[in-house]
């Protein structure tokens, strides 16, 4: 009779396997396994043997312990979560990045077991237009209208949790996700810091203005780029720095002093 893994937990076994990019057929295929057996593994109908466990192990890159952990992680819901252009998004990547969520959730709840971090102090704001939005949340901020010059630590500041996209799914740009009055960033940590900025500031927008969730649609989506335009370019302020002229030397000085692409600030 063989022996068996003490408290397999075959949630995290699936959640292994999206976090890997691998269907059920590709892990077949790539354990040596069959599809019976990894479908009646993830479906509880059969526990796998300590030897293919650790087989297992091997192949999707985690640690034994993370199988038999009997605590179920918390996926992100992917109506509620601000993926970009979603239709062009395949199901293996949009899984990748949801279960980076899961793992990021549970690390966010032992951080706060261990540390005193800030609440949460997102405004959410319901039919108003983005700027108006933008404008209202550095006041309640007490930004004013001067430049942002760290919008990860602006966010952290705030309450929000940000994670970076690990680096097999860093095709998704970022995503945001209101996890019940906590809200979540996730952000693609390979790109410029201009292009970081502005996704951050997009996120923002999203958790601002579609907290009652599908953030998902073009209408969406054009909404939080508004705001995000905003939030980093408050229109007052920058129409009284902005250069004249349209000078390069020029717009490059501000640009730097905003933090944000040229051909944004143009």
């Amino acid at each position: 009779m063989n022996e068996r893994a003490s408290e397999f937990n075959p949630s995290r076994f699936e959640l292994a396997r999206k976090r890997r990019g691998l269907t059920k057929s590709a892990l077949a295929r790539t354990s040596g396994l069959s599809i019976r057996s990894i479908t009646a593994f993830e479906r509880a109908e059969r526990e796998p043997p300590v030897a293919t466990l650790e087989h297992l192990a091997q192949v999707l890159r985690f640690p034994i312990a993370w199988f038999t952990n009997p605590v179920d992680l918390e996926e992100p819901p992917l109506e509620g979560s601000s993926f970009r252009a979603i239709s062009t998004l395949t199901a293996t990547l949009r899984d990748q990045a949801l279960v980076t969520g899961s793992i990021a959730f549970d690390l966010s709840d032992w951080i706060e077991r261990q540390f005193s971090l800030p609440e949460p102090d997102v405004p959410r704001y319901e039919d108003v237009d983005p700027e108006t939005a933008a404008d209202a949340v550095r006041v309640a901020w007490g930004i004013g209208v001067r430049p942002i010059r760290n919008m990860v630590h602006l966010l952290e500041a705030h309450g929000v949790r940000v994670f970076s996209l690990a680096q097999d799914t860093l095709d998704v740009d970022a995503y945001s996700v209101w996890r019940v009055d906590q809200p979540y960033v996730f952000l693609n940590t390979m790109k410029t810091g201009e292009r970081s900025r502005r996704d951050a500031a997009h996120e923002l927008g999203h958790l601002v203005l579609h907290w009652k969730g599908g953030a998902q649609g073009r209408k969406e989506e054009k909404e939080a780029a508004l705001f995000g335009s905003a939030f980093l370019m408050p229109t007052r302020s920058l129409l009284a720095s902005a250069p004249r002229g349209g000078r390069l030397d020029r717009i490059l000085d501000t640009k730097r002093t905003w933090g944000v692409a040229a051909t944004a600030l143009v």
